[in-house]
């Protein structure tokens, strides 16, 4: 039997909830993993940058759906391991899950990302995401 406990993810979501936070962002050996319930994204320079999906990251429909977005939207990505020194000085961070969809995060540790409010690169992403919404929705309809 194979048993996958995310007891772990669960109680540091009720830390971040406890400290006045949304969402806690998980680092390993010094690399990005994931949030408690979502998939985390950086964007440096203009490049968007997305852990790789292995044992250590659960995979994501709105993870990948961003990354065909991304791409088809010709923003540059780069799926790699991201060092928490490149997410502390990411100038964005986004959040995705079903529930949060896209989700710009303005602030880490109570310093602001970038500007302190969602980027360029998010506002193009977000924008695909919502009509990408739409488009799907009308099909079902």
């Amino acid at each position: 039997m194979k048993v996958t406990s995310l007891l772990a993810n669960c109680l540091l979501r009720q830390r971040s909830v406890d400290a006045g936070a949304d969402e806690v962002v998980m680092f390993r050996d010094g690399y990005l993993t994931e949030a408690s319930s979502s998939n985390v994204f950086a964007v440096r320079a203009g490049v968007l940058l997305a852990p790789p999906k292995n044992h250590l990251v659960l995979p994501g429909i709105t993870y990948d759906v961003v990354l065909e977005l991304a791409a088809a939207s010709k923003v540059p990505v780069e799926v790699r391991e991201i060092s928490e020194d490149e997410v502390r000085s990411a100038d964005e961070l986004w959040l995705t899950s079903s529930s949060k969809e896209v989700l710009a995060v303005t602030t880490l540790d109570g310093r602001p990302v970038g500007s302190g409010k969602p980027g360029p690169v998010f506002k193009v992403v977000y924008g695909a995401f919502q009509e990408f919404k739409r488009r799907i929705m009308r099909q079902a309809a």
